[in-house]
This record gives C-alpha cells, sequence and structure tokens, in this order.
C-alpha cells in the first residue's frame, strides 16, 4: 500500500468557530471558511483550517444526538479520526485484509473522494480512515490548496458496511465513535 500522506485530521469540538479561532490564534492556523458549514449525514457543523501543510477539520455536533455528541460526552473533545492519503483505496483495503485487518468497504464521498475505514484495535485505539482522491487532484502535497474543495469528515465519519463478525450482524453506517465495540475482537 502507497500512503502519499496525511490528508487530514478531524478534531471533535464543542464549536467549530471557537476552535478554529483559538488554532488561529495560538498557532496561526488559517480558515478555510467565514463559518462552520453543517453536514446533514453526519450531524456536524465543520470548518476547516490550514496549518503547516496539514488539514485540520473542527468537527462540531449539529443536535444533542449524534455521534460527535456522544464522543465529546464520553472522552471530551480532542483528535476523532485521522485520514491517511493513499494511491489505491481498493488494493490498500485488500491488502489490509489479507494481512487480517478488519477494514470497511470502501465508499464514495462527494467531490472526488473514497474512504474506508480500519478497525480501531488494529490501530491501538486511534480512528484511521483510508482516503483516495479520485476527481482532479493527486497526492497529499496538493489538498492544502484543496482540502476547502471536499470535507473530509464526510468521509471520516460516514463509514460504510463492514464485513460482519461471524456472530454479529452487518455493520452499517458506523461512525468512529462505535468503531471501538466493533473493533474490540481482533
Amino acid at each position: 500500500m502507497k500512503i502519499l500522506g496525511v490528508h487530514h485530521i478531524t478534531i471533535a469540538v464543542r464549536d467549530a468557530g471557537a476552535a478554529a479561532a483559538t488554532y488561529a490564534s495560538l498557532f496561526g492556523a488559517a480558515a478555510r471558511a467565514a463559518s462552520p458549514r453543517p453536514v446533514e449525514p453526519l450531524q456536524a457543523r465543520l470548518l476547516d483550517a490550514a496549518l503547516a501543510g496539514v488539514t485540520l477539520q473542527f468537527a462540531a455536533p449539529a443536535d444533542n444526538d449524534s455521534a460527535l455528541t456522544r464522543f465529546i460526552e464520553r472522552r471530551g473533545e480532542g483528535v476523532y479520526n485521522i485520514a491517511l492519503e493513499v494511491e489505491d483505496l481498493d488494493a490498500a483495503v485488500a491488502e489490509l485484509r489479507a494481512r487480517g485487518v478488519r477494514v470497511s468497504d470502501p465508499i464514495e464521498i462527494p467531490v472526488g473522494m473514497r474512504s474506508a475505514f480500519i478497525a480501531m484495535a488494529a490501530t491501538h485505539g486511534v480512528s484511521v480512515g483510508l482516503v483516495e482522491v479520485v476527481a482532479g487532484r493527486s497526492g497529499a502535497a496538493d489538498q492544502a490548496s484543496h482540502a476547502n474543495e471536499a470535507s473530509a469528515d464526510d468521509q471520516a465519519t460516514g463509514a460504510a458496511p463492514a464485513a460482519a463478525a461471524p456472530d454479529r450482524p452487518p455493520l452499517r453506517d458506523l461512525r468512529p465513535d462505535e468503531w471501538e465495540e466493533w473493533s474490540d475482537v481482533d
């Protein structure tokens, strides 16, 4: 599997605008929009910021019953997901599965993105997503100038159906805070 770089890091926060302002004040991060944008399927409000060539994505819950809300209630604000850009997502998923790692099926994401998610048990409790850019972008080097075009959290938390453990039903719409439960059987 060829990793091109870190595509983005998603940080779960209570207020995306306030978090972006804090990172701007402390570290000079540049927000890519004036205010967070709603992402209905995720029940989240997202705001991307660039910092030293890395895309930080601040994700705040849009309502009181969402994966982000549960994550923040259980763990507090903090790193929610790391997305690694790969050259060939299908090959990366096949390689990991051949090694016995549980990985969701790839899903299509708006704005030319595909992604899959690795069971957290395989990554020492870290939510790791694999991202393939398929429309008009190539490599992590280009990501800083294009990250505002695609919501990284659209793929970071909209996990696809994954192969079920033999004693479990098929997994659908798994969110990063729910992967722990799925991932505990590795």
